[in-house]
């Protein structure tokens, strides 16, 4: 995070701090940065064991989406499903294609936004505004739920970008694996991809993944076989196991790193209200039972009657 000339952060703040705390800290400084996106996209791990996250991109599709949702369903697994609006607004298979949104969310899968026609929006022929305004109309709409989590589409990253992004409290999410299955790779090779990067995952990465393609819907059991399997072999070896987070768990995780952001007396007294907020605002957010003295801030300062989402993302 840079530094102004008078010392402070180069930050943007807003008047729900609670709400930024949580969206900021997913993108949290890494050790090296991927077209100006932090790397490792989620941070480094907290447990200090290899960790993943599964994401797919630019469905939801007809078929291969619901085919995802069986897999994942069957491995018990979260995953954030980046869609764009396209596919939902509009035209025969829109449907079918709305289904998918309401069925994901009721399976505790998070979902992001990701422009409603997957253009590039750091052009300056792009509206990105209204590109990044309806795809949210839709998806709130659709999953009744705020919409935090944000791609941008070619992972694009300009000031123009990151000051709409801060304006609507959005989160961008970068990916650490891309097995690229988008240019002709077969299930096979897509699922070897992967498992050869996850052999040598030390730290936290993320997995882009299209859940627009076949490779991708037919790979996913293959990786999560592996994932299993290896488990059980690291057990026998006392290795650490990899670990699958979901978007939920982030949110939560950083949701209380950044509780410092209210002062230490304010996290004391908030720490066990913001997990209920946190379960009312994501699905599949854990729910651990609140303290004895913990009590809601003060009127005017909670996360979930804010009218608004607001965020504050480091300048470029």
């Amino acid at each position: 995070m840079r530094r102004d000339r008078r010392g402070g952060s180069r930050v943007r703040r807003t008047s729900t701090g609670v709400l930024a705390a949580v969206v900021l800290a997913l993108v949290v400084p890494g050790e090296v940065y991927a077209r100006g996106w932090p790397k490792p996209a989620a941070g480094r791990s907290q447990s200090g064991d290899p960790e993943v996250i599964f994401t797919f991109d630019d469905g939801p599709h007809e078929k291969w989406s619901g085919k995802i949702l069986d897999t994942l369903a069957a491995h018990r697994v979260k995953a954030i499903f980046y869609w764009v609006g396209h596919r939902v607004d509009g035209g025969r298979l829109a449907p079918r294609r709305r289904e998918i949104v309401e069925r994901a969310i009721r399976e505790g899968h998070l979902i992001g936004n990701h422009t409603v026609n997957h253009v590039h929006l750091c052009h300056a022929s792009i509206d990105a505004a209204t590109e990044i305004d309806h795809n949210d109309s839709l998806y709130h709409g659709l999953a009744q739920l705020p919409i935090i989590l944000f791609r941008t589409p070619y992972g694009d990253h300009c000031r123009r970008l990151l000051a709409l992004l801060g304006e609507r409290g959005l989160t961008h999410l970068h990916w650490d694996i891309d097995p690229r299955e988008y240019n002709g790779l077969t299930a096979v090779g897509t699922a070897r991809s992967v498992i050869g990067q996850l052999k040598l995952l030390r730290g936290r990465a993320v997995v882009l993944m299209h859940d627009t393609k076949q490779a991708s819907a037919l790979a996913l059991p293959a990786i999560l076989d592996w994932i299993e399997a290896e488990n059980l072999r690291r057990e026998r070896l006392g290795k650490r196991p990899i670990r699958i987070l979901s978007g939920s768990d982030l949110l939560v995780e950083r949701g209380r790193d950044q509780l410092w952001m209210w002062g230490e007396d304010a996290a004391a007294s908030a720490a066990g209200w913001l997990e209920r907020s946190m379960a009312g605002l994501v699905p599949g957010a854990p729910v651990e039972p609140a303290a004895a003295h913990a009590r809601a801030p003060a009127a005017g300062s909670t996360l979930v009657n804010s009218p608004t989402r607001t965020s504050t993302l480091p300048s470029p």
